[in-house]
């Protein structure tokens, strides 16, 4: 890296480049020193020159570095709430201790630090660093220690090698996240060593494109001192020259799997390069004080999400053993926790394949131990797999999958390797985790996601391997789950609602993401569907509203688009519908929390996403026009759209009936919206805007009998029509009623099975007369599962029968995924890559919002919409978290059928409807109601006051209450 862009320095320099203290102006404030406290002098303190340019000097060694004026101090408030959760998450001080959280912090100090030798360039994607600081105390307060800590790119803090937390949540240069932890749990008496292990992704490279980073390194700690509690003494935590920092020689970020080509956190680690570890004092990243508007390099902003689970779990048992130790050896091994395995000892020469299954498809962080000092030179390597597979056809994205627990067949993805290192090993001297004094750990820095691995270990052939067991723990955002459903009888509905769920849950840490495995990235269309889902498992809008302020941030106002995967590296990507789906998710976020403050701060880039699409219609078909080829207009996977997902004839003509009706739809959300918050004169204006897009899609993209891809130009090839097209001329209301529900009904009947099958090859196309061609000739490309979210919500669009003639066999796809053993819902049928994508877990929104017949009848559920079908499960049973205020109360809604069976087909059940607390408590009694089926809606005003009544009204059918 060019150093030029940042500088250095130690304390007690002076001018107008020294380190600041507290938020103290003009000139500098010595660091105050806290009681019993004995931090580590600086080497050498020298003055450096004016205007941007610091020293570092050691013995025999001096470095100046050019500093630019734009790094400034910064000052951030701190964030009460996210103290809070923090407090209660951990229980770590009793209730009366809370004043804590009165304080203010209105100035940050900016010292950041970083290995003054550091080259952001090299072999791999990024390196990591290590960082420590030695603190002699007296006595360990009994008040919380709160720090506030982040890294550029990744960190992992360590106090007293006791891991502590890791971190900060993915941000990007409008918003850099810190945490804020307590570390007085973690303190002691006499010598304490705070350690952060550091991963730095390399700045200008295309590799790790799921993690942004900035052009420059850094690590940030400062403590929250002066609570009104009790008085706190600085510590002398904070960063500064005074911390020590080594390069990490000994590990490579790979960039030469074949199987990720997305996180490249995958490693190859050679331990014994850890004997050349070399300390050196710390360099400071110098900063000015503000007061001239020019921003520091990080945007510091808190903590927005509560921590991840930390959740120990074990593997549940061992496949396809090749080993001279036995299989029961191995499964005792490998199936405990480390602390209990008692450790095996692998003779000198011996290899070993151990294939282990976990109990359910995880996220976690993993930590293979080894006896200290053993197998020096001995090899190591983890394979990670969703499932088992035949060999791929076109890897990494085209895969043979079939059952994936068929043991007949391989593991197959990317890998750790690792070189044991041994007596040369720095296990002891990092202190990284409580066993380090007597372990060597095979500990990848980043979460893996898998349901399988494959171990194999090559003993070196001079000295044995005591292999001591595997520790994994389980990490995934906190989504609590509230809501539920159980169907009597009817086993499937239990499966796809749990698969859906833990579908869901692997999805979510500290972003959104479209695949765990894979990617790792935050797509506003996936994060949409997932975000609902969300708010009907566990009513928490917390991850959802930091996906939509990265979406806003990365708005770019030369296209009047945000980019499509946020946060993300320097490798930006734009899909053109993308930014409809982020504004959907605006209007979504109200109308489950009605928080005006929140979609405020929206709407003034969704109405220039909306401008963007109307500056680009075109003025004689009244259509928008296809966007600049630079720009991805991804619609779905489909066998005839390959490579790129795009219809064909949205090429050819230069028009997309998806893209204009999405448009048009997004138009009638906005204005929804904008009705709510009281702007119903531009809420107006977006109604006609999508009204003329409808009327012109009418005219140019419908055959008279169905919508075709992209303009109805005769002679339409016979393979440009979709069900995409029926779909979304539903959803923005080109067509309606009776034309609707006769579209949906013959599309879907004769939807053509191939373009979701293999081969991916391009199918020749058949021309047909736009007037006059048959309904047979027609070749309907079916959707994926990305899209069943909105097939699904079209056909309830058109009608209670036809949404309940198609509903069991919708379900037909989800049904034969959990017959091929999959406990995840896989990203689609064609390619197979990946067995873990959210924007499969649409049962969570049907069974809740279409069976149960629960969603909010008014913003923020001050009315509740109860439409419950009850013709479609016999029997029925759903918990839905609904809001009330800042609480969260759950709603109960089931039935069974009366006398008589399903065939017989009694028209009239029991419903039974009644709220109940978030701990399972009743807050009102139950009350039953008779419903005819199907043709009940209830609505009911939500105070939710524990004895208060309903106030009930009834519309569109009959009923006894």
């Amino acid at each position: 890296m060019n150093r030029a862009m940042f500088g250095w320095q130690c304390p007690g320099q002076t001018g107008r480049c020294s380190s600041l203290s507290r938020g103290a102006e003009g000139p500098d404030v010595p660091e105050p020193r806290g009681w019993g406290v004995q931090t580590t002098p600086p080497a050498l303190q020298g003055p450096g020159p004016d205007h941007g340019v610091g020293a570092v000097k050691r013995p025999g060694k001096t470095k100046s570095i050019r500093t630019p004026s734009s790094y400034w101090q910064r000052r951030w408030p701190i964030d009460r709430s996210v103290c809070k959760d923090l407090l209660d998450d951990l229980s770590l001080v009793q209730s009366a201790q809370f004043v804590i959280l009165a304080m203010e912090i209105t100035e940050f100090g900016s010292k950041w630090i970083w290995h003054p030798d550091w080259v952001d360039s090299g072999e791999g994607a990024g390196q990591l660093l290590h960082f420590r600081k030695h603190l002699d105390l007296e006595d360990v307060p009994q008040a919380p220690v709160l720090i506030n800590v982040t890294a550029d790119t990744r960190y992992k803090l360590y106090v007293n090698s006791a891991f502590v937390q890791f971190g900060p949540v993915k941000g990007d240069e409008d918003r850099w996240f810190y945490d804020t932890v307590n570390i007085q749990p973690y303190l002691r008496r006499g010598r304490n060593t705070i350690a952060v292990h550091v991963l730095r992704f390399y700045h200008a490279t295309m590799y790790a494109t799921s993690f942004a980073r900035l052009p420059i390194g850094g690590l940030y700690i400062r403590q929250i001192a002066d609570t009104a509690l009790d008085e706190v003494p600085s510590l002398g935590i904070d960063t500064d020259a005074a911390w020590e920092t080594a390069l990490d020689p000994s590990v490579v970020l790979r960039t030469d799997e074949p199987y990720d080509i997305f996180l490249h956190i995958f490693e190859s680690v050679d331990r014994s390069k850890d004997a050349i570890l070399s300390w050196e004092q710390a360099a400071v990243v110098v900063m000015h004080p503000d007061g001239y508007g020019v921003l520091a390099p990080w945007n510091l902003c808190p903590r927005q999400i509560p921590f991840q689970t930390m959740d120990p779990v074990s593997f549940e048992t061992v496949h396809n053993v090749r080993s001279d130790i036995g299989d029961d050896v191995w499964a005792r091994l490998m199936t405990r926790p480390a602390t209990r395995a008692g450790g095996v000892v692998l003779p000198a020469g011996s290899v070993h394949h151990v294939e282990l299954e976990a109990p359910e498809y995880l996220t976690a962080l993993l930590s293979l131990h080894f006896r200290a000092g053993s197998g020096q030179g001995s090899t190591v390597t983890l394979t990670y797999s969703e499932c088992y597979e035949d060999e791929p056809f076109s890897p990494p994205f085209g895969r043979s999958k079939g059952d994936r627990r068929d043991t007949t067949k391989k593991i197959i993805g990317p890998s750790d390797r690792y070189i044991v290192g041994g007596p040369q090993a720095a296990t002891r001297e990092l202190g990284y985790g409580e066993r380090s004094s007597e372990a060597e750990t095979l500990q990848p820095f980043q979460y893996r996601a898998f349901r399988f691995i494959a171990l194999d270990i090559e003993v070196s052939p001079t000295s044995s391997l005591v292999i001591e067991g595997f520790d994994l723990v389980k990490t995934t955002y906190p989504l609590a789950q509230l809501g539920s459903v159980e169907s009597r009888g009817e086993k499937w509905v239990a499966d796809l609602w749990s698969i859906s769920v833990n579908t869901l849950k692997n999805c979510m840490h500290d972003c959104y993401e479209d695949c765990p495995f894979y990617e790792q990235m935050q797509y506003p269309m996936d994060t949409r569907s997932s975000a609902l889902f969300t708010y009907l498992v566990s009513g928490d809008d917390r991850l959802p509203k930091q996906a939509m302020l990265q979406m806003k941030d990365s708005f770019i106002p030369s296209l009047g688009m945000i980019t499509s995967r946020n946060a993300s590296s320097m490798q930006k990507q734009v899909i053109p519908p993308f930014s409809c789906y982020w504004i959907c998710m605006v209007v979504d976020h109200y109308e489950y929390f009605a928080d005006k403050d929140f979609a405020r701060q929206m709407i003034g880039v969704c109405d220039a996403v909306l401008q963007a699409f109307a500056d680009r219609v075109d003025g004689e078909t009244g259509l928008v026009r296809r966007f600049s080829a630079a720009l991805w207009e991804y619609t779905d996977w489909t066998t005839p759209w390959v490579p790129n997902g795009v219809p064909p004839a949205s090429i050819r003509t230069g028009f997309s009936t998806y893209i204009n009706c999405l448009y048009s739809y997004t138009l009638r959300r906005m204005a929804m919206l904008l009705t709510w918050l009281g702007r119903p004169g531009v809420a107006g204006e977006y109604v006609e805007r999508a009204e003329t897009i409808n009327a012109a899609v009418l005219a140019h993209c419908y055959d008279g009998e169905f919508f075709t891809d992209g303009l109805a130009e005769r002679p339409v090839p016979a393979d440009e029509y979709s069900l995409h097209a029926q779909i979304w001329a539903v959803l923005s209301g080109c067509v309606a009623g009776d034309d609707a529900a006769r579209l949906l009904t013959e599309s879907f009947a004769r939807g053509d099975p191939s373009t979701q099958q293999r081969p991916l090859s391009k199918t020749k196309a058949r021309v047909g007369r736009a007037s006059g061609t048959s309904t047979e000739e027609r070749r309907f490309t079916m959707y994926s599962i990305s899209f069943s979210f909105y097939a699904i919500r079209a056909l309830a669009a058109v009608g209670s029968d036809v949404y309940n003639r198609h509903f069991y066999d919708f379900w037909g796809l989800w049904r034969a995924q959990v017959a091929s053993n999959l406990l995840t819902w896989p990203e689609d049928a064609v390619n197979v890559r990946s067995d873990c994508h959210a924007w499969g877990s649409v049962p969570i929104h049907e069974l809740v919002t279409e069976v149960a017949g629960i969603r909010p009848g008014a913003p923020g559920w001050a009315e509740v919409h109860f439409e419950p079908r009850v013709s479609v499960l016999r029997c029925f049973e759903a918990r839905v978290p609904v809001r009330s205020g800042d609480e969260t109360v759950l709603l109960q809604v089931k039935w069974a059928p009366g006398e008589g069976s399903r065939d017989e087909g009694p028209s009239i059940v029991d419903v039974e409807l009644a709220l109940r607390a978030k701990d399972g408590g009743e807050i009102q009694d139950g009350r039953s109601v008779r419903v005819k089926k199907d043709l009940f809606i209830y609505r009911a005003m939500s105070s939710f006051q524990s004895g208060s009544e309903y106030d009930v009204s009834t519309s569109g059918g009959t009923g006894e209450k």
